[in-house]
């Protein structure tokens, strides 16, 4: 049978590839193309096709899907370390048009077929959402509350799939761990007495070629799980993986405390129908040591170093560590504005984690609340203040609030902003003056709004977000660059007045940053897409930044470290950059109108 598996180079994608191999189907391969994925499909080389892609692109999807009987969908934008590095919760919007966007382009070309092929799409069990106070197991026709993106794209496509008139199937699939030597910062969202349930990757690539061929799925959801001997607590899982590896449990405190999206599932129908059950977390741990191969026994011997290692990643051993140092965050006030996504949301979390109450600011109220629902159930204090900080009287009201909840800001951290990429003069005015809105006028009047109740009170700490463009006048960022150069002098020339004082201004100068800056440029009018986002850096690693300099006052940070060296790049390499900056303007334009 000739099969089109997306995602075909990710976790459940490379065991399902074998399985399909050696059941002797004829699969197409669809994926994006970077090198690691190009590096394993030379693996397969002459034993499969191979279709390189983006499922946001119809074009590439109808490619994919000419001539194909079934079509196993396993592509998703996942919430934490996708293949590309990005977690669907950070970027939703844009994990949403991969997601959701890709599963409707994909039946669309499905649709168009002469004789439309049948579908099978991987769904999970975290449309569920928190079951912890439910009794066992999850059944496939009980109610879903999804409580993330990921699930709700997950429903959004099951949805769309039921009703799109095609042969279908859903399998909504356990905890399928990767066997990779890859430290997920996910690991620590699940409370130790969590219920979870197991499943190999390769016993979900068994199931999944399994059901190519099965005639008794079609127009059923079914539960793919490790069965009755797979289910365990997360602390019983993550002790055998310690163990495995040589290293000792870590504590409890490092582990969250708010259930997770994970539980033991009815997996009798699904099992039946595509015996596919054949492994257990034995097999995975053996896994696991036979990759460690001789790396195991200097894991042991550096245990230590490892336990701290891994602790350093965990957001909660982070809120426990603070709160043992008693740093009196407890009694402060932080206003962050475009908090609803990217640098925003980062430091809103962390600076929760310190026990600071965080009022949250964007024009997207839904997502401030979301995010604030976020904090609470991770035990900080946080409220949403939906407002449009172009305008000037919404900025007043921000004020107004914050004093009404808090009494005060005792630290204001300015991130909100955008950007657009494109030759200056085709920049439609409304963006231009949106921008000059956003990135400089609601800056400083916030700034000097706050500034003045800190000197009221003799306290106080404002961290302004620029960016490295305010140094590097860059062709296609005009506006832009010209914006961040606004913040780097304005918050210099504050941080100067006030030196000496218990009042301090902080200028954040990082490189690209992997946030909705670079779709939202190429979102507006007459702007497409900004370059770099390759060698961008996580919001996260911003956000501990700014925790950094609240604790350590300092006038500017740059982020990386190295990027000091962006106010003598323009005095040295100007010469150049004129010489080269138009034709990668052009070669993006070209880029970006291909891609259209």
């Amino acid at each position: 049978m000739k099969v089109l598996l997306t995602g075909a180079f990710g976790n459940v994608g490379i065991s399902t590839l074998d399985e399909l191999l050696r059941q002797g189907h004829t699969v197409r391969c669809f994926d994006l193309r970077t090198a690691v994925n190009e590096r394993t499909a030379r693996r397969y080389a002459g034993r499969i096709e191979v279709v390189w892609g983006d499922l946001r692109n119809p074009a590439d999807v109808a490619a994919a899907v000419a001539g194909v009987e079934v079509v196993l969908h396993v592509a998703f934008i996942i919430p934490k370390m996708s293949h590309t590095g990005i977690e669907s919760e950070l970027r939703p919007d844009w994990a949403a048009a991969v997601n959701v966007g890709g599963t409707r382009h994909l039946i669309q070309a499905m649709q168009a077929q002469p004789i439309p092929p049948k579908l099978i799409f991987t769904s999970s069990l975290h449309v569920y959402g928190r079951t912890q106070h439910l009794p066992p197991p999850r059944t496939a026709d009980e109610p879903v509350h999804p409580i993330e993106h990921y699930a709700r794209h997950k429903l959004q496509c099951e949805e769309m799939i039921r009703t799109s008139g095609l042969t279908w199937a859903i399998l909504r699939l356990a905890a399928t761990l990767p066997i990779a030597l890859k430290l997920d910062p996910g690991m620590f969202d699940v409370p130790l007495n969590n219920r979870m349930e197991y499943v190999h990757t390769k016993d979900v690539g068994l199931a999944l070629a399994n059901a190519v061929s099965s005639d008794a799925i079609w127009g059923k959801t079914l539960l793919i799980g490790g069965g009755p001997r797979c289910q365990y607590t997360y602390g019983e899982i993550m002790a055998r993986i310690m163990a495995a590896l040589g290293l000792d449990m870590l504590p409890a405190e490092a582990f969250a405390t708010t259930p997770f999206a994970t539980d033991w599932l009815d997996t009798a129908e699904s099992q039946r129908l595509l015996r596919y059950q054949t492994r257990t977390l034995d097999d995975y741990l053996a896994d696991m040591t036979r990759l460690m191969g001789l790396r195991l026994p200097f894991m042991r011997l550096f245990k230590p170093l490892i336990r701290r290692s891994l602790l350093a990643h965990s957001p909660h051993w982070t809120r426990h560590t603070a709160r043992q140092r008693k740093e009196g965050w407890e009694n402060q006030t932080a206003l962050v504005t475009g908090a609803s996504s990217g640098i925003g949301a980062a430091a809103a979390r962390q600076l929760a984690r310190l026990g600071v109450r965080v009022l949250l600011v964007a024009r997207r109220g839904e997502r401030l609340e979301l995010l604030a629902d976020e904090i609470r159930r991770d035990g900080g204090s946080a409220h949403a203040i939906t407002a449009d900080l172009a305008n000037e009287a919404e900025r007043a009201r921000v004020l107004e609030q914050a004093h009404a909840l808090a009494g005060g800001v005792d630290i204001l951290v300015n991130s909100a902003g955008f950007g657009w990429y494109g030759y200056g003069s085709e920049m439609p005015w409304e963006v231009a003056r949106a921008m000059i809105q956003t990135n400089m006028t609601a800056l400083a009047h916030m700034t000097l709004l706050v500034l003045r109740d800190m000197k009221a009170r003799g306290r106080g700490h404002i961290v302004n977000i620029s960016s490295i463009a305010g140094s590097l006048p860059e062709q296609g960022t005009a506006l832009y660059s010209a914006t961040k150069a606004f913040v780097d002098n304005f918050t210099t020339a504050l941080h100067r007045e006030l030196r000496g004082t218990a009042i301090h201004v902080s200028l954040i100068r990082p490189g690209p940053v992997q946030t909705e800056f670079f779709s939202r440029a190429a979102d507006q009018p007459g702007g497409f897409r900004v370059p770099g986002e390759r060698f961008a850096i996580t919001p996260e690693r911003v956000a501990a930044r700014v925790v950094a300099v609240l604790r350590r006052p300092r006038r500017v940070v740059h982020i990386p470290g190295w990027w000091r060296i962006a106010p003598w790049i323009e005095p040295a390499l100007g010469w150049l950059i004129d010489r080269l900056g138009p034709a990668l303007l052009r070669r993006q334009r070209r880029g970006e109108t291909l891609a259209s």
